[in-house]
This record gives structure tokens, C-alpha cells and sequence, in this order.
């Protein structure tokens, strides 16, 4: 773990102190507890790191879903303009590439250590302005059309209505949208992808674990079976990018941005940048 991230992880847990406001004693011991377990686990991965302390949060504070309402609210806000993006996408000169960017656009709703914008709407507008620092979109749309079975890891809530677009404009056949087993920092779960409809247009399954990534090894069988036998696999987010980033698959696309700097050096390109990539880079 780098130091940037040790940091990022503390105010995950600052926020969480902001959001719920617990007695002196209960701030106190997650504190400690956050601060020993990082200390004691600095070898691990982030992924991993993550899903501990979002364990202790949980258990400290007594809260199955740290940040349920602000899932809800993100889900029900990109539903309620789902309009405005279809049009934008089937209006525009390539479909695919439209989709494929507001895909990666909704990967900015994060409520981990970062911050939301207010107004999101116009955030997103923003950024569909803004080009995509690698672009291997053409390749994603070949694989898609040759592809018998496809695996897509879905990442945030809100980011999942982008999610349905981007798998309705594809329009694939034989597709499996996948959540997290368990509620953890805003990534979708099953009720996400029920109140937003996704499980309506393809087979929606959870990885049976609740990292906020997608770690293999800790995974369910029924997850494991399709995730070995499919053609392609499409990651959403910085956490799938970390858990699979090794994964020798032969199809596997990541879209993501950057959040940070160690992901961005990682990556090659600079914080902020939207990014749609294959492992075989």
C-alpha cells in the first residue's frame, strides 16, 4: 500500500464519523481499529484493505448499509433522466461510443473518500465533453459482436442506470450483470440493479462476496463457473481494475477513471481521465 492510500482509507472513515455522528467512545474505537488494522495488513492490496474496514465500520457503528440512502438517491436521479441520455446516445453519430463513454462518465459516483458534486447532472454533461484518454472502444465493440457470452462487473450505484444504457445500445444476447454479495461503501448490490430495472434485460447475479472489487478467489461458484467461461469480460471502476488487473483472460476491458494519483501513474495517464482499455494493452 502506498501512503496516498493509507490516506484515502482514513477519510473513507472520517467521512463515515462525519455522516453518522457516534458517541465519543464508538468514534474512538474505529479509529484505533482502522488504524491498527492498516497497520497490520500494509502488504495487502487495496481491495482487500478496503473490505476490512468497511467490515469494523459496519460492526462498530451497527450498520448493515453504510450509505443506503445515498445509493437510493443516485439510482433514482439518473433513472429520473434516463431519457435525456438515451436520446443523447441514439442521436448521436456512434451509439456505441456515446454509451460506452456515459459508461465510464458514471464511474464518478463514488462515496468512498471522494466527494460528489451537487450537481451531478451537469457533471456529467461536463464530461461527455471531454475525450477519453485511452480509447480502445473499436476493439470493445468488435469483441462485443464476436463475443457468445458476456461478463459485465458492475461497479456504483447511479453508474449502473449508464450501465443498462450502455448493454441496451449493445444489444447483446447472452449478457451477465454482476453486483457485490453484500452492501459496501455505493456498490451495487441486488436491490440496485431490481430498483433500476437492469435485471430486466439481462441475467443480473451476485460474486457472493463484499469487496469493492471483484477478487476470484473469494468469490461464489456460480459466479466463478461464468466468469471462467466467458468470451468477454467488462470491468467498471477502479476496484474491479485492481482486483483483475493481473487476470491473464483474454477478453477483459476495463472502464474506469482515475480517481487518484497512484492509479493514474499506474495507468499511465494523468487524475481525472476516463479511460477504456483491454488487459491485453
Amino acid at each position: 500500500m502506498r501512503h496516498e492510500c493509507y490516506f484515502c482509507h482514513i477519510k473513507t472513515v472520517e467521512n463515515l464519523l462525519d455522516k453518522f455522528q457516534p458517541e465519543e467512545g464508538i468514534a474512538e474505537k474505529l479509529v484505533q481499529l482502522t488504524n491498527r488494522f492498516l497497520y497490520e495488513n500494509w502488504e495487502i492490496t487495496n481491495p482487500d484493505i478496503a473490505t476490512g474496514i468497511h467490515r469494523l465500520a459496519r460492526d462498530i457503528l451497527n450498520r448493515q448499509e453504510l450509505y443506503k440512502e445515498e445509493k437510493y438517491e443516485a439510482n433514482e436521479l439518473l433513472l429520473g433522466t434516463y431519457d435525456v441520455w438515451k436520446e443523447m446516445v441514439m442521436e448521436s453519430d456512434n451509439p456505441f461510443f456515446t454509451a460506452a463513454k456515459l459508461a465510464v462518465i458514471g464511474n464518478v459516483l463514488d462515496y468512498g473518500a471522494h466527494s460528489i458534486e451537487s450537481d451531478i447532472v451537469n457533471q456529467i454533461n461536463t464530461l461527455s465533453r471531454k475525450k477519453l484518454a485511452i480509447d480502445e472502444t473499436d476493439t470493445l465493440f468488435e469483441k462485443i459482436n464476436s463475443a457468445g457470452s458476456i461478463l459485465y462487473l458492475g461497479d456504483n450505484a447511479g453508474e449502473i442506470v449508464f450501465d443498462r444504457l450502455f448493454i441496451e445500445t449493445f444489444g447483446a444476447s447472452d449478457v451477465t450483470y454482476v453486483v457485490r454479495g453484500k452492501p459496501v461503501i455505493n456498490d451495487v448490490t441486488m436491490e440496485d440493479a431490481i430498483q433500476c430495472g437492469i435485471d430486466k434485460i439481462c441475467r443480473t447475479i451476485s460474486n457472493g462476496f463484499d469487496a469493492p472489487s471483484t477478487l476470484p478467489e473469494y468469490c461464489s461458484d456460480e459466479f466463478l463457473k461464468i466468469y471462467n467461461q466467458a468470451d468477454l469480460i467488462i470491468a467498471k471502476g477502479q476496484g474491479n481494475f485492481e482486483g483483475l488487473m493481473n487476470s491473464d483472460h483474454n477478453n477483459l476491458f476495463f472502464l474506469l477513471m482515475a480517481k487518484c494519483n497512484p492509479m493514474a501513474e499506474l495507468i499511465g495517464v494523468d487524475v481525472g481521465d476516463m479511460i477504456v482499455w483491454s488487459n491485453n494493452r
